[in-house]
């Protein structure tokens, strides 16, 4: 099954780029990763969207602003895909807007994701690094995501 890793997130903006460090540490463990492509994507929902045609299952990765759970928290999050006439923009529709945007128009989008949320607290204007706290969870992140959705 062509499977699409995705990265999603800014990696010049802090913690935001956790997608991007986290779906590259998979990546780099996964034993065989021939039908597997890495995609780090700092784009809109809709970019998101048309990058995953042609792939049957995608696993994306997130940062989640949550001021209330601790830095580092894996959340595995459900993508409600509704279109609601009349209110969908390419500026304020969702990655779940976008999908069944796709499916109506009959694209070849994933069948199968898995969206995952790491929980950041607001990311700085400007870093490539991300926060030490976020960092000493990374591979912990990875381990859980790997185990979650690349092995039999």
């Amino acid at each position: 099954m062509k499977t699409a890793l995705v990265g999603f997130g800014n990696p010049c903006h802090g913690d935001d780029g956790i997608g991007p460090a986290a779906a590259r540490r998979i990546y780099q463990r996964l034993p065989n990763p021939e039908n597997i492509t890495l995609l780090e994507l700092a784009t809109s929902d809709f970019g998101v969207m048309e990058a995953l045609i042609g792939y049957q299952r995608a696993v994306i990765i997130d940062a989640l602003v949550d001021e209330t759970a601790d830095v580092g928290t894996l959340r595995r999050l459900e993508l409600p895909e509704a279109l609601e006439d009349g209110h969908l923009s390419p500026h304020t529709a969702g990655f779940g807007a976008a999908m069944a945007l796709a499916r109506k128009l009959g694209l070849a989008v994933p069948g199968q994701i898995a969206l995952y949320g790491v929980v950041i607290r607001q990311p700085p204007s400007f870093s490539d690094q991300l926060s030490p706290e976020l960092q000493a969870r990374l591979d912990e992140i990875a381990r859980a995501i790997a185990a979650a959705e690349f092995t039999a």
